[in-house]
């Protein structure tokens, strides 16, 4: 990822997709400070950004701690939606399951195996 010029994420428009499953982790030349830091600062309006594996209230479920994952993602992600209005959240899979469990579960069981966790964000106008 690290190694794509960011002119080729500048390119996209408004209702193109951006969609991102990295490496979860921010440490020293990951691909996701990449991600943070020089293509979704730099994206234009109306670009819709997906990211992959991001869990209410923006934790990671206790068995994947367990398992060792020391992702740190979504909390890159909290920050950016607490202090900036450059996004809109389009869609929040994990969030809206916990607000609709209960009728999830009666008409669609199979998905209460696995909700999916993912956000769908919209680049907004400055």
């Amino acid at each position: 990822m690290q190694e794509v010029d960011t002119s080729v994420f500048m390119s996209l428009q408004s209702n193109d997709i951006l969609l991102i499953d990295s490496t979860h982790v921010s440490k020293l030349g990951s691909d996701v400070n990449y991600i943070f830091f020089e293509i979704l600062p730099k994206l234009e309006t109306g670009v819709c950004v997906h990211i992959h594996d991001i869990f209410w209230p923006f934790e990671y479920p206790p068995d994947w701690i367990d398992q060792g994952r020391a992702w740190n993602e979504a909390y890159l992600l909290r920050a950016l939606l607490q202090h900036s209005s450059r996004f809109d959240i389009l869609y929040f899979s994990d969030f809206m399951f916990l607000q609709n469990e209960k009728s999830i579960k009666e008409q669609a069981p199979l998905l209460t195996r696995n909700s999916g966790a993912h956000v769908w964000l919209r680049v907004r106008s400055q």
